[in-house]
């Protein structure tokens, strides 16, 4: 978007410097790993036990999308504290314990 910008130079000299200061931390295989126990867990916690209903449940059904998943993984596999006020991190939490806080 910076380069759309009329001051598309300045922007991205903007944006340069502010990433210079955050750490990247990227989906590798570890993450993956993590990710996909946090998934089995949280379906077993809050899917259907009822092995008819549970065969067509998703996780968007249970109200979880695949990015809250990811997120927490990453922070998990980085030691990393959470901060949200999503209330699904709270639900995530309570089968998957990582550090989680909410300013709210």
């Amino acid at each position: 978007m910076t380069n759309k910008s009329l001051k598309a130079v300045q922007n991205r000299i903007a944006v340069e410097a502010f990433l210079t200061n955050v750490d990247l931390h990227f989906i590798d295989e570890e993450t993956a790993i993590i990710y996909s126990g946090i998934k089995a867990s949280v379906f077993n916690q809050f899917a259907p036990k009822d092995k008819n209903k549970r065969r067509h449940t998703s996780m968007s059904h249970l109200g979880f999308t695949d990015h809250d998943l990811w997120i927490v993984a990453t922070a998990i596999q980085h030691e990393l504290t959470l901060v949200s006020t999503d209330s699904d991190f709270k639900r995530i939490n309570q089968v998957q314990p990582f550090s989680w806080e909410s300013w709210m």
